[in-house]
């Protein structure tokens, strides 16, 4: 049956103000939430355009969603609309009558080989595998590709998936999806075995008591704090309507935990997590450097104080804000420097360039080994390739 927009909507405006009539000083001032489990699928789009789920997310207070779609063109409507917002994982599915079939079925790897050379993800997943189907030859393509691209694993998985998920790949970053749907002190066990292993909560209210957390579930989260997120699973199309609405009952339980808890649990965690696979080419972010030219915008930020001397590490994150007219073209820093103006002259040691994953239109670097061996005013030149154009932009930074 083909769910009404209108009728989404509905249910939206019901929910919206019956949060704002239960929880007034929540709304006034709400805590962020990264929520780590979103979809926006083919069945969706027909009936809330992508528009409207941005403007839910930002009602319902999220700093960052990590969202995949059957199929993926989904993710790319919201992620062209918020880049902020949206951080993409890539579905091995492109229906959801692949949610069954997809470990078997070799062209999902072809799938998955296509979609990560034109776009740039920070996960793969959310993606259905359940003991030894772990090792099965899609399933194993699809862990290999997420070793080479440098990519979070969401898997909606048993223990026994999870641990075959670990030994082919122990760097792996794991989020559990709905936290396996195991109890308190399942989830402890491969917690503790597994320091790259994350649990999300979308889907479960097991861990709420009243006002309160169930106490099991508080034990596991005080022992891990910095291993748990919050998630809605828009698995249907009207569960989109439902985002603001979990968003507080989140804020509910999230908020009986000890304050410093209560912040890794509802966006910290996610943002951590995420840090050396993706960055946000946007200028959300209060501790970045943003310029622009031509289209393009490089957002910078310093790991370390600048001091003279020192060697420091910078994060760099390219991306176009040139209007897409289709397909859009790669985008790759090709080169980074830095010269004091008045001195003519540069640094002593050139620095080394890695790559955060792969481009297309969004490029993340980690330059490190930069060394300013004197105090003065120093420029930063970025060089972005996009297609047959290079464009340079530069930026100057006083040095004490």
């Amino acid at each position: 049956m083909k769910i009404s927009y209108a009728l989404v909507i509905s249910l939206t405006s019901g929910l919206l103000s019956t949060v704002q009539a239960q929880s007034p000083s929540t709304a006034a001032n709400p805590l962020p939430l990264f929520d780590a489990h979103i979809h926006y699928s083919h069945d969706a789009w027909e009936v809330v355009p992508p528009a409207d789920v941005i403007k839910l997310m930002r009602t319902a207070g999220l700093k960052r969603a990590m969202v995949s779609s059957s199929n993926d063109d989904g993710t790319q409507k919201l992620y062209s609309l918020a880049p902020d917002l949206i951080v993409p994982s890539l579905r091995p599915y492109r229906t959801r009558a692949e949610v069954s079939t997809w470990i078997r079925d070799p062209s999902v790897v072809e799938h998955l080989k296509t979609r990560l050379a034109r776009y740039r993800y920070a996960a793969v997943g959310e993606f259905h595998l359940y003991g030894a189907d772990a090792e099965l030859p899609v399933p194993r393509a699809m862990i290999a590709l997420a070793r080479q691209y440098q990519l979070i694993l969401h898997a909606h998985s048993d223990a026994d998936a999870i641990e075959r998920i670990f030994a082919q790949y122990p760097q792996a970053r794991v989020v559990w999806a709905h936290s396996g749907f195991a109890r308190a002190s399942e989830v402890a066990v491969l917690l503790r075995k597994y320091p790259k292993l994350w649990a999300d909560f979308a889907f479960r209210s097991d861990m709420a008591a009243g006002s309160g957390v169930d106490p099991e579930w508080r034990a596991v989260i005080q022992e891990f704090p910095d291993r748990f997120m919050v998630g809605t699973d828009t698995f249907t199309p009207e569960r989109l309507a439902y985002i603001p609405d979990h968003a507080q009952f989140s804020r509910r339980w999230i908020g009986a935990l000890a304050p410093d808890i209560a912040q890794q649990v509802a966006w910290e965690n996610g943002e951590r997590m995420i840090q050396q696979v993706w960055q946000p080419c946007d200028a959300t972010q209060s501790d970045a450097r943003v310029i622009e030219r031509d289209g393009v915008r490089v957002a910078y930020r310093l790991l370390q104080p600048p001091r003279i001397s020192q060697p420091i590490t910078m994060l760099v994150a390219s991306c176009s804000i040139a209007p897409s007219s289709g397909t859009q073209a790669k985008l790759e820093l090709k080169a980074f420097d830095a010269t004091m103006p008045e001195h003519r002259h540069g640094m002593n040691y050139k620095p080394t360039v890695q790559s955060q994953g792969p481009s297309a239109a969004f490029d993340a670097r980690l330059i490190e080994g930069i060394v300013l061996h004197m105090a003065g005013r120093w420029q930063f030149s970025f060089e972005v390739q996009v297609g047959e154009k290079t464009v340079r932009l530069t930026d100057t930074m006083l040095l004490r």
